[in-house]
């Protein structure tokens, strides 16, 4: 398991994804599957870093990520005030298309496989299956 701490820092957003692609195309993860990981990811870090912390610098985020052969965990926890993810608005609905945002969690739990939330929402496990040739 790979765990990083990071501030709430908008710059490391891309530097966290990057490194993580980087990693996946060296195991030869496919491209769309890498594509699903890296929105998701950064879907998952921008509510951290928005929603959760409040774009409070001096608040820090968890990221963990666990690979095994077939599958891959990525975790993101902030620490901020939590949520409940069953009050959520749909963004299908035709009163919220035209809303800037509300889309990130919905994207998180199409291109995944699961995704769940832990500590009253401050954190979200997202597990994507893989086919690769080696890690």
């Amino acid at each position: 398991m790979v765990k990083n701490i990071i501030p709430t820092n908008s710059r490391l957003l891309k530097k966290i994804s990057k490194k993580l692609v980087k990693l996946l195309k060296k195991a030869e993860v496919d491209e769309d599957i890498i594509f699903d990981i890296y929105v998701s990811l950064e879907e998952a870090l921008r509510n951290a870093m928005i929603h959760g912390n409040k774009l409070d610098i001096r608040k820090k985020i968890i990221v963990e990520t666990k690979f095994e052969p077939d599958i891959i965990k990525i975790s993101v926890e902030d620490e901020g005030g939590g949520f409940n993810p069953l009050k959520l608005s749909d963004p299908t609905l035709n009163e919220n298309l035209l809303k800037e945002n509300g889309r990130g969690i919905y994207l998180m739990k199409n291109l995944m496989d699961e995704v769940i939330f832990e500590n009253a929402g401050r954190k979200v496990v997202m597990t994507k299956y893989l086919k690769v040739k080696h890690l």
